[in-house]
């Protein structure tokens, strides 16, 4: 992992040596976040199965958001996920997925949700057990209490970009889907960046610094609303700016699936170099 500086285990990113220590403790839930045939393969102990890509909000209009909400709380009752608990996502690496779950749990009010850095591979890197026991947890009353500043939407996106009062948009897909179309005013910074090669994090160090380079440096006063395809990529770069102490950052979860699909919404389109 590049440098010495380390995430702060309380805030949305932990290690697999945080999680060895803690993870028989009490109000400690693992979800792994990968596909059921992966999980049913092997996965951490303890650990239940959650398939976020059947969570998505395609439209960011009222009775689109409350359905989506609905389905989350009942997944996340069927797990016996409870307020107060510890709720670490994992996947193969530290993706976007996981990352998704984490930004899930916050946008619904429950706040405890983290994503393990380097995902499987770091934690079988370390020895960690794995096992193909399926845990059968006694479903929760957990309810939902969304958080309207943790997701944006379409409308308010225009509106803000209308008066010259928008938020840093940061599109976090890759070259080729931002050149084709855009958000106006949106600073680009792919998601991926994010990772070493073996799928950890790069250090804080190294991402505070490619977003300061990118004009986006941490003000809590300037709203910061991360984009891409369907709010996955968007919602990893959610959980690296809250790690990094951005305090106001949003999802556009419906990101360019909608935006993109709307006659009404302006689209910015990269002029490329003529030979």
């Amino acid at each position: 992992m590049e440098g010495e500086e380390r995430w702060a285990e309380s805030g949305p990113v932990v290690s697999v040596a945080w999680l060895r220590d803690c993870l028989e403790e009490p109000g400690v839930r693992v979800i792994d976040a990968r596909p059921a045939a992966s999980y049913a393969a092997a996965h951490l102990p303890g650990a239940l199965n959650l398939d976020l890509y059947a969570l998505q909000v395609r439209r960011s209009e009222a009775a689109e958001l409350q359905r989506f909400v609905a389905n989350a709380e009942v997944a996340l009752r069927r797990l016996g996920v409870r307020s107060g608990e510890r709720v670490i996502f994992y996947e193969d690496v530290a993706g976007s997925i996981a990352a998704r779950g984490v930004w899930l749990l916050d946008y619904l009010g429950h706040g405890g949700g983290a994503m393990l850095d380097g995902g499987l591979h770091a934690w079988v890197a370390a020895d960690g057990p794995l096992t193909q026991d399926v845990p059968s947890p006694a479903p929760s009353d957990f309810r939902a209490v969304p958080d309207p500043a943790l997701l944006a939407t379409a409308d308010q996106i225009r509106a803000a970009i209308e008066t010259d009062a928008a938020p840093t948009l940061l599109d976090t897909r890759n070259d080729a889907e931002h050149t084709a179309g855009a958000i106006p005013g949106s600073v680009h910074v792919e998601w991926i960046h994010h990772l070493n090669p073996d799928g950890t994090l790069r250090s804080p160090t190294t991402l505070r610094r490619l977003y300061a380079e990118a004009g986006l440096p941490p003000r809590a006063d300037h709203p910061v609303v991360a984009y891409c395809a369907s709010g996955f990529r968007a919602a990893h770069a959610y959980v690296v700016l809250r790690a990094l102490g951005y305090e106001n950052v949003a999802n556009y979860a419906p990101s360019w699936g909608e935006w993109g699909r709307r006659h009404d919404l302006p689209v910015a389109v990269a002029e490329l170099d003529a030979d």
